[in-house]
């Protein structure tokens, strides 16, 4: 068959599109998407399968995507409460999941989640009040003026009150009328047109990773398998990221229930040629097929070649591999060549580590606080160890105080070598060379499947950082005492003049000020600093040159924050793009309640030379229905701008993840999709 011919600029009417699937092209493109075992599982109603598990960028968003686009009958849930409720009792409490205080919140959430599928009934026009049942009608205002998280609170707040009060015959009241409820939807399971499928996906953006909250998401996947066994008219689905599901693991005391429930998002070399194939060819009338489009974009001495060197660079997930062609592809056309080249490649692959290096670090200081820390002092070392070599390295980590510092709540449980490779193995970053040669843990492989390892196996750091942390391709069979242990500041990514313990100790002071800081014109200054305090520490890898912008008003002098965006990717660089914001305001308000005012202020800001994004800050714990009018009023005034209302929550977020070592932009970006979806 005859070759086809691109054009001679094909590289650059290539668009691969944003490594975060919120904001990538495959919402607007639907043969972009690449099915895998996972989404068949997701997709397919008589599949009791509702845990969908998986690391950063291994494709759970697009799976959502895919799935409100085939099946008209989905609920997609957000949830913003795992950082909102505040259990009654102590969190010890609910660690049984057999006794009454972890059954009280299980029956919360199935019925907050059966009162949403009567809402969205309603709202399809499948059901209607009028003829509904007695237990609907005494629902219905829970169901009809609250959104899930509000009803799941509301109703936390019901059935604990009761039970503290060791009311036994309203506690069972209130735990019948879960199974007075269930029993009313039940009669509907027959007809297909009353079954829905619940998308919950993103689980971990607004939340501080405090035991609260996994408890919260126990209870939440304790509800999903208990509702989809016995209930047709409803399949909850919940995303999780793998590193929530293993800390859920060691926790629950009855996670026999749940993992059966459990499905892996894995992806195969092949899946993810066919995800980069699909992509590459999409602009051009006259397609390549997919098998071989690699060879028209990738100079190869045989086919095959550029797919190998890709993956072998990789770790196996669809974000890693979009983030590595596009390097690659923009240093070809930065250096003129019609097709990428092997230099292309070597250039894209150092800008890639360093991400991936800062990224693992941050994906994982949830469970291990800071662990970046660690990972860092393998700077200028081999890239692979023997037991020996591992253990004199652990010793020299044990003399650093900078360990006992920022890694002491966790560290010492793993000085034992073959603990120590366990984990950074379960994490992807160490494999392990045996007589097959080197393995590293699958994609989407359990994390608790512990490697077979003996004193004959040595242990190679994964590909994807050795050219961030610059290692030898050498061996280390022992580390001598002359050996000194660098940190180069790689992953350790800090705010200009800061120190890491100068930095950890700022966050923290300013986190207790927010806490107990009064609100009210008394503590309107002090609040003006904490917020630029955030911008600085927080958000510095995105916000740059901040400053102060004073005004007087009432006679008193109020400050308001402005930074550059200089975001390369991301959040930060999405809102560049696409509300022009060059400049970000962010104005401070020390009360709880916002007026109107406070929203016309922000908008004076917005204009063509800086864009048409700004904050609030203020000290409430919520964003009311009656703010979204104003914002919906801004944005149809000047030029779709948005104004974002920023909680005392989400301070505390941000500061909480600074703390941690984790550097992520989600939580934000969940706040500015819920407005977007509020007011569209």
């Amino acid at each position: 068959m005859k070759e086809i011919q691109l054009p001679r600029d094909a590289l650059q009417r290539v668009d691969l599109g944003k490594a975060f699937a919120e904001y990538d092209i495959i919402r607007r493109s639907a043969e972009l998407f690449v099915s895998t075992p996972a989404t068949l599982a997701a997709l397919n109603k008589s599949n009791n399968s509702c845990f969908f598990i998986g690391r950063r960028g291994s494709g759970k968003t697009a799976i959502t995507i895919e799935m409100e686009r085939k099946s008209p009958r989905t609920v997609t849930i957000l949830p913003q409460i795992f950082d909102l409720i505040k259990l009654p009792l102590d969190v010890a409490d609910f660690k049984d999941t057999r006794q009454r205080p972890f059954k009280s919140l299980v029956y919360a959430v199935e019925r907050a989640l059966l009162g949403e599928l009567i809402k969205q009934w309603i709202k399809d026009k499948k059901f209607d009040y009028g003829s509904a049942p007695d237990v609907v009608q005494k629902e219905r205002t829970l169901i009809e003026n609250l959104d899930f998280e509000e009803r799941f609170l509301n109703l936390c707040d019901e059935i604990f009150q009761a039970f503290q009060s060791d009311n036994e015959r309203l506690w069972l009241r209130q735990i019948k009328r879960r199974d007075e409820l269930f029993r009313a939807i039940q009669v509907y399971g027959d007809d297909a047109n009353y079954h829905y499928t619940f998308l919950i996906d993103r689980l971990d953006e607004s939340w501080d990773g405090s035991d609260t909250a996994i408890i919260c998401l126990m209870a939440l996947m304790h509800a999903s398998v208990r509702l989809i066994a016995s209930n047709p008219c409803i399949k909850p689905c919940v995303f999780i990221r793998e590193n929530i599901y293993d800390r859920i693991k060691a926790v629950d005391n009855e996670f026999s229930r749940l993992e059966t429930s459990v499905v892996f998002l894995e992806w195969t070399e092949a899946k993810l040629a066919e995800f980069v194939a699909r992509r590459l060819v999409h602009p051009f009338n006259t397609k390549p097929k997919l098998v071989d489009a690699w060879g028209y974009f990738f100079q190869e001495d045989k086919p095959g070649d550029a797919i190998q060197r890709v993956m072998a660079l990789s770790q196996h997930r669809p974000r890693d591999v979009l983030m590595l062609c596009d390097y690659a592809i923009k240093s070809a056309i930065n250096e003129n060549h019609q097709k990428i080249q092997d230099s292309d490649l070597r250039d894209a692959e150092k800008r890639y580590s360093t991400s991936r290096l800062k990224d693992l670090g941050d994906e994982y200081a949830e469970n291990y606080p800071n662990i970046s820390v660690i990972i860092e002092y393998f700077f200028g070392l081999g890239n692979e160890f023997t037991i020996s070599a591992i253990e004199d390295f652990i010793q020299k980590l044990l003399l650093e105080e900078k360990i006992n510092k920022h890694c002491s709540s966790w560290f010492y449980d793993y000085t034992v070598p073959f603990r120590f490779v366990e984990l950074f193995y379960s994490i992807g970053f160490l494999g392990l060379r045996g007589k097959r040669g080197v393995v590293y843990k699958d994609t989407g492989a359990d994390a608790n499947t512990k490697p077979l390892i003996d004193h004959a196996t040595t242990f190679v750091v994964h590909p994807t950082y050795s050219a961030a942390l610059n290692l030898r391709p050498i061996v280390l069979s022992n580390l001598s005492e002359e050996t000194i242990l660098q940190h180069e500041g790689i992953l350790e990514d800090l705010p200009d003049s800061f120190g890491l313990d100068e930095y950890k100790e700022t966050l923290k002071k300013t986190l207790e000020d927010l806490k107990t800081l009064p609100v009210g014109s008394e503590g309107a200054t002090r609040f003006e600093d904490i917020v630029g305090t955030v911008i600085k520490l927080c958000f510095f890898r995105y916000l740059t040159n901040v400053q102060a912008k004073e005004r007087t008003y009432d006679s008193s002098v109020i400050r308001d924050w402005i930074a550059s965006n200089r975001a390369p990717s991301g959040f930060w660089e999405m809102i560049r793009q696409k509300h022009g914001a060059t400049q970000v305001v962010w104005e401070c308000k020390n009360y709880e309640d916002l007026h109107s005012d406070d929203f016309h202020q922000v908008q004076y800001y917005l204009n063509k030379t800086s864009g048409y994004f700004g904050i609030i800050a203020y000290r409430g714990d919520k964003i009311k229905d009656s703010y979204f009018k104003h914002i919906s009023a801004i944005a149809n005034k000047n030029d779709n701008g948005i104004v974002m209302p920023i909680t005392q929550k989400d301070l505390e977020v941000f500061l909480r993840q600074a703390i941690k070592g984790t550097s992520k932009e989600n939580h934000i970006q969940d706040r500015y999709d819920n407005i977007i979806r509020m007011i569209s």
